[in-house]
């Protein structure tokens, strides 16, 4: 995996702080990870909860190494994102379209990480199969009618107070984690955000001990996604708790993979398996006793399999 030295090289910086004006006057911020090539295959990828383009930074080496264009976006009101504040999740889309259009793609693939996975899913029931090659969703939550059976206590706690009562999730993250994501100093969410690391799971301690460069961009994703304050990130959790407004059978995007940690606690295995169950021609595969952390371990196998066929899709779907 990337180190996060990719996000501090002059060269690339370019590269990570792009953006787009859509039609209703909104920024729509994007970073480009991975392949250079005229004929790297495109990715679109969502980050998760919270997060922010720069996420994508850890999929850079073997994004290069599968000739893939990454391309990480900002949800609304993150990173470079104009605020949208009554957003719903099938708003995304429309979005999506503009940037594939300004970006002048005429194939390409979506993949959603965590929150990211409805986000991927909601542009798969909008988007035509002859433009739209594929989706993958990693560790995607379902719907919210699910509820959280599974997770862990501090995230069932998480999930109901987004539901319920989100202006107590903008007090805690105000009081928080805002401002030493604001602070010029990184060092200050750096050492917040590692305090609380050594709570976690000894399979994810070992792991952020394997892949230190992982973390670094993780936190650094964090920070982006905190630039303009909490308020967008509550409604950011908000997309996973209210009507996602579509029917997952109604999905017709012929290629939809997902994959998922059978030991994950964050959005637990049961959830990949119902999108398996009713999202027409998905195929999951669960990764034995990974969790949410450590299924990134995967990344190659991951990106390998969505793209796995594109030249022969490509070339059926030429006019």
């Amino acid at each position: 995996m990337a180190s996060a030295s990719i996000l501090q090289d002059p060269s690339l910086q370019a590269r990570h702080k792009q953006s787009v004006t859509l039609s209703d006057g909104r920024t729509l911020g994007y970073a480009e990870f991975g392949s250079l090539s005229d004929d790297a295959t495109t990715v679109l990828a969502f980050h998760g909860w919270p997060g922010s383009r720069l996420e994508s930074a850890v999929y850079h080496s073997v994004a290069g190494e599968l000739n893939i264009r990454l391309i990480g976006v900002d949800r609304p009101g993150i990173g470079l994102s104009s605020p949208q504040p009554k957003r719903k999740l099938l708003d995304w889309p429309a979005d999506i379209r503009e940037l594939v259009r300004y970006l002048k793609l005429k194939r390409y693939y979506i993949i959603g990480v965590s929150a990211g996975g409805p986000h991927a899913l909601a542009c798969a029931h909008e988007t035509a199969e002859n433009e739209l090659l594929g989706v993958g969703i990693v560790s995607g939550p379902g719907p919210w009618v699910l509820g959280t059976k599974g997770a862990s206590l501090d995230l069932k706690v998480t999930l109901n107070a987004v539901a319920y009562a989100p202006w107590l999730v903008r007090y805690f993250m105000n009081a928080t984690i805002v401002k030493p994501a604001q602070d010029p100093d990184p060092a200050k969410l750096d050492q917040m955000m590692r305090s609380q690391m050594k709570k976690m799971p000894p399979a994810d301690l070992a792991f952020a001990k394997n892949y230190p460069g992982t973390v670094d961009i993780m936190i650094a994703a964090v920070r982006e996604s905190f630039k303009q304050g909490a308020d967008s990130n509550v409604r950011d959790g908000q997309m996973l708790t209210l009507d996602w407004g579509f029917e997952l059978q109604n999905i017709k995007i012929k290629k939809v993979l997902l994959w998922h940690g059978t030991a994950d606690v964050n959005v637990p295995v049961a959830r990949g398996r119902y999108l398996a169950e009713h999202v027409p021609h998905a195929v999951l595969k669960e990764f034995e006793e990974n969790t949410h952390i450590t299924i990134h371990e995967h990344a190659k196998e991951i990106l390998r399999d969505l793209i796995a066929d594109s030249s022969r899709r490509e070339e059926s779907n030429e006019v």
